[in-house]
């Protein structure tokens, strides 16, 4: 999506809040929503799409007493920074954007770059790990009895003598989760002939 689509989309947005969209060339600063009034001014010539979905998240939030505009010390105003980067970033994964691509989603979308990297690292490698820790609990979660009394035949083989077995080591040994003490400790048994 270019940057010219992804301003449009974003406005758009904007007029299905119900909000009447004024382009005015001369404005001081580039986009400035009044939640009250459901008005939105933009200067077309200066605005980016990180401002004008700035706005939109003031007007999702119903942001109506900001203070002066990017205020940095604003609450409001440093919720619809961060939640503006997540909107954009969103839309751009969903355009077949990704984290390689860092740089390109921040010429397109003119985001400051380093609140842009930090909000976007931070959701990337929180999404990296729950997708890791997923995948990891459903390869844990497909091991068969079968397989369990493989590797613990494999295990057994290394002992000339056994006199004492510890499941922890053994599960950590084979990367299995603590999870499987249970099923472990009856193929020893059954392996051993104990208990």
């Amino acid at each position: 999506m270019s940057r010219q689509e992804l301003l449009e989309y974003l406005l758009k947005e904007i007029e299905k809040c119900g909000f009447k969209i004024v382009d005015v060339g001369f404005f001081p600063v580039p986009a400035a929503v009044n939640v009250d009034n459901k008005i939105m001014i933009f200067n077309s010539n200066e605005v980016s799409p990180f401002e004008v979905a700035h706005e939109l998240i003031h007007i999702l939030n119903k942001d109506n007493h900001r203070g002066d505009y990017f205020d940095a010390t604003n609450p409001q105003e440093v919720r619809a920074n961060r939640e503006a980067v997540l909107l954009l970033w969103e839309i751009f994964e969903a355009n077949g954007g990704s984290y390689e691509y860092f740089n390109v989603f921040v010429n397109t979308t003119e985001a400051p770059f380093e609140l842009a990297e930090s909000i976007v690292k931070n959701e990337y490698l929180e999404m990296h790990e729950a997708i890791a820790e997923i995948f990891e609990d459903e390869i844990k979660v497909s091991i068969n009895k079968q397989e369990m009394h493989d590797y613990i035949v494999d295990y057994i083989s290394y002992f000339d003598v056994i006199e004492t077995i510890n499941i922890y080591q053994f599960l950590d040994r084979y990367h299995l989760s603590h999870n499987f003490y249970s099923l472990a400790e009856k193929e020893f048994q059954q392996l051993l002939g104990a208990g």
